[in-house]
């Protein structure tokens, strides 16, 4: 065996060239494969903050008379065909607390809930309630919730999970519960059709 080594050493040299070669490969490959994420990640995020840059811009956001009126139930199915024509999302909100309602959406016009009427599409009653607390609104095909004032905390509960919403968005899903102060929000995202998704 050592005199096949002596002999025939470029053979083992050989394989330790390829598997150092099969090595750097893998650990460029898995380099590349990274950054390529973090890229994908970072053109997300400034789509993301585009849309919200430019969508605060519209006129009706932020126009007197605005506000929400409470839903009807008997009015409700019209309401959604009203509304959701063209296959949007609309959100329903079911507000529980000091003032309890039901308000049928189009997150297209970002809804804004704060203490404050008059700037304000859902007004919640509390002095714990900012005067302009958080905005939902759709991006992309995708409900978000993001919180328009740090000193007021906008929780999100998902089943047993709660996570703190910040100025950095976070995608609602049916089922979800928002606090906001004293108040309980239910978020119900549906079709057209007023399916739920």
């Amino acid at each position: 065996m050592i005199h096949f080594l002596k002999e025939k050493w470029y053979y083992a040299a050989a394989a330790l060239a390829l598997l150092l070669v099969l090595v750097l490969v893998s650990r460029y490959m898995k380099k590349r494969k990274e950054k390529k994420e973090q890229y994908q990640k970072i053109l997300k995020d400034q789509a993301l903050s585009e849309s919200l840059k430019n969508s605060r811009s519209r006129k009706n956001v932020f126009s007197q008379g605005s506000q929400a009126e409470p839903l009807k139930m008997e009015e409700a199915a019209a309401q959604k065909k009203e509304t959701a024509a063209g296959g949007r999302v609309i959100v329903q909100l079911s507000v529980m607390g000091a003032k309890s309602d039901s308000y049928m959406l189009n997150p297209e016009d970002h809804v804004l809930l704060g203490s404050r009427e008059g700037m304000n599409d859902i007004v919640l009653p509390g002095e714990d309630v900012a005067p302009r607390q958080c905005d939902i609104f759709l991006c992309q095909g995708q409900v978000y919730v993001r919180s328009l004032d740090p000193g007021y905390p906008v929780i999100l509960q998902r089943k047993r999970l709660k996570t703190i919403v910040g100025e950095q968005a976070v995608k609602l899903l049916t089922g979800d519960e928002l606090r906001v102060g004293a108040s309980h929000i239910v978020v119900s995202l549906m079709d057209y059709k007023g399916k739920l998704r």
